[in-house]
């Protein structure tokens, strides 16, 4: 009779000691994304601009030989990670690992390095090797390293969907930027130095944002998200490459970066499976893309976001998001215009 007594006692007291350890492990990750803006604020005092989401050199969008910084690099000075970035050489790509050529640099042994910062204790599988499946795709380089998992990413901007130009339905602001949707750019998209041609609506970007960018509002502007470690695949032959479209906080930007959805699988990327089935229901032109760059939390109902003022709020994931269009105008819905930082819109985060 004890013994029942006391199982059923255990089993009582076993949910609210979860509970309890998620609360703790998730303020442990909001002070995290506390710091994230805290180093991008002195990062602006000192450059007076926002470091890019990444800077590229070419139109080789997926591979590292193409971009020389990340914003996870150019913040660790003020993150207290002197040391790694002094061994960091801007001049040269971050797939260099030759220190013999011109510039030299081992900017190879950074991108490998396991970096606890980014990292949310809520977060099951950060810290985890792999090579990201972005890399594995391009052939310019052999052979493919392994690099840890991270949580957190940057907001780049808002994906406007089949609103943009029609041979491009998707497009992504850690790749170039559309001239026409400038104002729905978030703070650390791609910065280019390069213009494929003079005609070309992708207009190579090369903005760098300061906090007079933000004419939304510092309070009313998100800057860094939550995505977590995928714990669900499609089956069949995808389902070795959506194990590894994960955060890496030194990879190609598309890592690393956040380009909202004005759709709901905005909000899933870390159940590739789900967000799959959904995108193609609210919008048959989206692709895995949408996906691969979503935000996600293993927190119950939400997930911790960054403000541009570096506060850190808790954001639900039943936020209005928006979809479609109207008049050729996308429907952003309110955590679209909280991402982009010059929509127009002074929206306050609710």
């Amino acid at each position: 009779m004890v013994i029942a007594i006391i199982g059923v006692l255990i089993a009582l007291l076993l949910p609210a000691v979860q509970a309890a350890r998620e609360a703790a492990r998730r303020m442990q990750c909001s002070n995290k994304m506390k710091q994230l803006g805290v180093a991008s604020h002195n990062y602006h005092d000192i450059h007076q601009m926002f470091p890019p989401g990444a800077i590229k050199v070419s139109n080789n969008t997926n591979s590292l030989w193409a971009f020389r910084t990340v914003w996870g690099l150019s913040i660790l000075p003020f993150m207290e990670q002197t040391a790694i970035f002094e061994k960091y050489n801007p001049r040269t790509s971050l797939a260099n690992n030759d220190a013999t050529n011109y510039p030299p640099g081992l900017n190879r042994e950074i991108t490998t390095l396991r970096m606890n910062i980014y990292e949310c204790p809520s977060d099951t599988g950060a810290g985890t090797l792999q090579i990201p499946s972005t890399e594995e795709w391009i052939t310019d380089y052999t052979p493919h390293w392994e690099q840890y998992t991270t949580s957190y990413r940057g907001v780049a901007g808002i994906n406007c969907d089949n609103t943009a130009p029609a041979a491009n339905a998707n497009f992504y602001w850690d790749d170039n930027g559309w001239d026409n949707y400038i104002n729905l750019r978030g703070v650390f998209h791609a910065v280019s130095t390069y213009q494929s041609s003079s005609t070309d609506p992708r207009n190579g970007m090369k903005i760098w944002e300061s906090f007079a960018s933000l004419t939304d509002g510092t309070s009313n502007t998100a800057i860094f998200v939550e995505r977590h470690f995928i714990k669900q695949a499609r089956s069949g032959s995808d389902e070795a490459v959506d194990l590894r479209r994960n955060t890496f906080w030194a990879s190609v930007p598309r890592n690393h970066t956040y380009n909202m959805a004005p759709r709901a699988a905005t909000f899933i990327g870390n159940d590739f499976a789900t967000c799959m089935a959904t995108i193609s229901t609210e919008d048959p032109t989206s692709d895995a893309h949408n996906c691969a760059r979503a935000a996600a939390s293993y927190h119950t109902g939400g997930m911790n976001v960054t403000v541009g003022d570096a506060s850190v709020r808790f954001v639900s994931f039943t936020i209005n998001v928006g979809g479609g269009s109207s008049g050729g105008v996308p429907n952003i819905g309110v955590w679209g215009r909280l991402c982009a930082i010059a929509d127009g819109e002074n929206v306050s985060f609710p």
